[in-house]
């Protein structure tokens, strides 16, 4: 049985940026939290460790199948996030994260990621990471250590005849995005500083104002703005744009989902692979697979500015030829759902004080525009939003 899966992006209205520097004498100390993506989840949480009390509303709940959040992969890798923060954010999510896996939380696996590439390039800043167990090798060694290692990866000839003659190869941790977001948000209601949470109100605030208005209305002396996409129109902020993906997903655990399978290969661990060059990937067109939970996830597209809602047909080819390349047997195993989602995406992240609403009585921290990294920095960024929102 298949599943339709379509986001719908929500427009919301606020005020302009400010650019000033207004200095603010006294911290929050009652803080209401909009939005309740990953982002919004783990500042709500970051605050409650700080003994901060938390009022937090959003009009859909994490696990709707209209939050970005939800639908993502889920993996640790900086992507299309631009801003110079991003790596210190990520580095202290890796902690965080690391530290779940070692002790066996199941909402978050390490598996082996491949990028594949055309040629020899330098490393990226974030791999120095002893965690990671970063590795560029050629194409050859890959091979040979996937075999060492019982790694499953696209078949040899498929890469090799393609010109890949490198790739990447580190450890990152994937989080199991639905079930990750409804622990989260589990930990919030049973935290004893939850003072109001409502994750259902349909309701879509159209200023900042009005979210001023509410956080008062609950007691309030700051807000922490976490809508996303939604801050394009509620902050004016016409730097924010959607970045659509879409993805396939697949049953991880049916055991005919792979070319050629046989008894031999039930021992192989999966791995996530991504191809960003051609002929299989592009910058716009990732050629990826990711093992999320009990999903395999297959996509995708980076297109900004696209606001399609659905996958569009020829989309859904360009996955399905995707999930071939990668080896699953899509002649014999149709996927088990599809969904369409849009990255909140600013050359650079607005994670921020703002000091016009501010100067009104009320701290307001703005903490969004994180492109396809929201679930490799929301920990590192959470904890800036609530050092930012808690200052004296």
């Amino acid at each position: 049985q298949k599943y339709l899966w379509c986001v719908i992006s929500f427009s919301l209205h606020l005020s302009p940026i400010s650019d000033t520097n207004t200095r603010i004498s006294s911290m929050a100390s009652k803080v209401l939290v909009v939005g309740s993506g990953v982002i919004g989840l783990r500042t709500a949480l970051e605050l409650l460790r700080k003994n901060v009390r938390v009022c937090l509303i959003s009009p859909k709940t994490p696990t709707n199948v209209s939050t970005t959040s939800m639908g993502a992969g889920g993996l640790w890798m900086p992507f299309h996030c631009d801003d110079t923060r991003v790596d210190g954010w990520a580095l202290s999510t890796l902690d965080e994260l690391t530290t779940q896996h070692a002790s066996s939380d199941r909402n978050v696996e390490v598996v082996p990621k491949v990028s594949f590439k055309r040629q020899l390039m330098e490393p990226p800043t974030w791999s120095k990471s002893s965690f990671l167990q970063f590795q560029q090798l050629d194409v050859d060694s890959l091979y040979k250590y996937a075999s060492q290692n019982n790694m499953r990866l696209p078949r040899r000839e498929t890469i090799g005849n393609a010109g890949y003659t490198h790739a990447w190869l580190f450890h990152p941790p994937i989080v199991d995005a639905p079930n990750a977001l409804d622990a989260m948000l589990q930990e919030i209601k049973m935290h004893k500083h939850a003072n109001f949470i409502d994750v259902e109100t349909n309701k879509y605030f159209k200023t900042m104002n009005e979210i001023v208005t509410e956080a008062r209305a609950l007691g309030c002396d700051g807000v922490v703005n976490c809508t996303g996409l939604g801050s394009r129109a509620l902050c004016l902020d016409e730097a924010l744009v959607g970045a659509r993906g879409v993805l396939l997903h697949y049953d991880r655990y049916n055991p005919s989902l792979w070319r050629e399978a046989s008894k031999d290969d039930t021992h192989l661990k999966d791995s996530a692979v991504t191809i960003e060059e051609k002929p299989y990937g592009s910058e716009t067109t990732p050629c990826y697979m990711i093992p999320r939970g009990d999903k395999l996830v297959v996509g995708g597209t980076y297109l900004v500015g696209d606001e399609e809602e659905c996958v569009r047909e020829s989309e859904r080819e360009m996955l399905l030829r995707n999930a071939q390349t990668l080896g699953i047997d899509t002649a014999n195993n149709d996927p088990v759902g599809e969904w369409v989602g849009f990255r909140p995406y600013r050359s650079s992240v607005r994670l921020e004080i703002d000091n016009d609403l501010t100067q009104s009585g009320m701290r307001v921290v703005h903490n969004y525009g994180f492109g396809g990294s929201g679930w490799t920095v929301y920990v590192g960024a959470a904890k800036e939003a609530a050092s930012l929102i808690t200052r004296t």
